[in-house]
């Protein structure tokens, strides 16, 4: 991977996809920097950063085997397909293992918010 300049000059754009690492660096006294993030996931699919802050107080000081044992979690249930981890089960029994729609979220948003209310 390498790096790519692009100087701007007024009134230009530069479209930066979803998660590129970037940097900016005004040139001259007066710069307007706009800054617009969407995503093209449903309005009930919060955004990842939480998990990250999460993760990073919730497993990151653990022992080296338990690390571990959670990064092959995290890869079976959230980085594996979407449909491997409840495959077995009947639909009416996946839970959190089926597909995520708006009530669904609803659920899974009140039963974190309870455990971090403790």
């Amino acid at each position: 991977m390498s790096a790519q300049i692009a100087d701007l000059g007024p009134g230009d754009a530069v479209f930066i996809p979803s998660m590129w690492w970037h940097h900016i660096e005004a040139l001259s006294p007066f710069n307007t920097l706009v800054n617009y993030w969407w995503s093209s996931s449903p309005k009930h699919v919060p955004s990842p950063m939480s998990s990250l802050y999460h993760a990073i107080w919730s497993i990151r000081d653990r022992p080296e085997a338990e690390k571990e044992a959670w990064r092959q979690v995290f890869e079976y249930y959230v980085f594996g397909p979407s449909s491997r981890a409840g495959e077995h089960l009947p639909e009416q029994a996946r839970g959190l293992l089926g597909p995520i729609d708006e009530n669904r979220a609803r659920q899974i948003r009140a039963m974190l918010l309870n455990s971090l209310n403790r």
